[in-house]
């Protein structure tokens, strides 16, 4: 059976054997493994519903990963930005064209090894034999490998995307990704854009970052879906709260629960912002700063 979530094509699953392959199979194997069905392991993401816009990014990453043959691309954003429901929606659209698909995440801060070893189970399923590194198995098989969550591996306190001490040969595996031949992807997800991949990126044509912002017009949808009033008021909430899809969804419910509605009530005081439940998701966001960040955000919210 296939590990998957519904609406996934399926496919039969074979049992790795514990002897090693050698080398020489690899590229026969992987003239043999393009036309399956795609193998698919989405159980561990989390169950999100795509429904606004996006449609310019979807087409970026497409071109990315189809196109380019991107094999390290990073999507970083605030909290509730959207990005693995994102990603989940590009995987939707592209699951044809890949041998392998699997979604981790870093949550539990597991260690390289171990998401290694996760990797290699997965997608020794239809060869005969296991093969050595990742890395073989990336250039047998057209795989696609997110990981999500990946600022649970950063460190608090400290400038953006600095790895903890014990993890950071994941910063070594990436490069490895990167600045190696195969014919993969691998997405990272993170809150924070890791610190080496902008050095990376300068240097390898095969490393993409996308920094996710706000929806901008297409957070109209969220309002409409809602009923809230005062549409020519929208604009102004959508510039309040910069288009975040999740600030707008606890904001657009607050409206509806304190104000019957109505946009004009709540930006009625121009010198207040209503945070309500966003206040708490800010503060996990501040609590990653440097001292030196923490300053300048007090000093600039004076």
């Amino acid at each position: 059976m296939i590990i998957s979530k519904p609406n996934i094509n399926k496919s039969r699953i074979n049992i790795c054997r514990e002897n090693s392959q050698s080398l020489e199979d690899i590229q026969n194997q992987s003239s043999s493994s393009q036309n399956q069905t795609p193998i698919i392991d989405l159980t561990k993401a989390p169950e999100l519903n795509y429904k606004y816009g996006r449609t310019s990014e979807i087409a970026t990453l497409k071109q990315w990963i189809l196109e380019n043959h991107t094999r390290l691309i990073t999507i970083y954003g605030l909290s509730g930005i959207g990005k693995t429901a994102l990603t989940l929606k590009l995987i939707s659209e592209i699951t044809t064209q890949f041998d392998y698909i699997i979604y981790r995440s870093l949550d539990n801060l597991p260690k390289l090894i171990t998401v290694k070893n996760e990797l290699k189970q997965f997608l020794c399923q239809s060869l005969s034999k296991p093969l050595p590194e990742i890395l073989d198995y990336f250039k047998s098989s057209r795989c696609l490998v997110i990981m999500d969550d990946l600022e649970n591996i950063f460190q608090f306190g400290n400038f953006a995307g600095q790895y903890l001490t014990e993890y950071k040969d994941y910063s070594k595996f990436f490069q490895q990704i990167a600045n190696s031949y195969h014919q993969s992807c691998v997405i990272l997800i993170s809150w924070e854009k890791p610190a080496d991949i902008e050095t990376l990126q300068s240097e390898n044509q095969h490393t993409k970052t996308l920094h996710l912002q706000g929806l901008g017009e297409d957070a109209k949808a969220i309002f409409q879906e809602k009923d809230l009033k005062d549409d020519e008021k929208w604009e102004e909430l959508i510039t309040l709260y910069q288009g975040h899809p999740g600030w707008l969804n606890i904001i657009t419910l607050a409206i509806k629960e304190l104000f019957n509605g109505q946009v004009y009530q709540c930006l009625i005081d121009e010198d207040e912002v209503f945070l309500g439940d966003i206040e708490a998701l800010l503060e996990n966001h501040l609590e990653r700063l440097s001292e030196l960040e923490y300053h300048v955000i007090n000093w600039l919210a004076r």
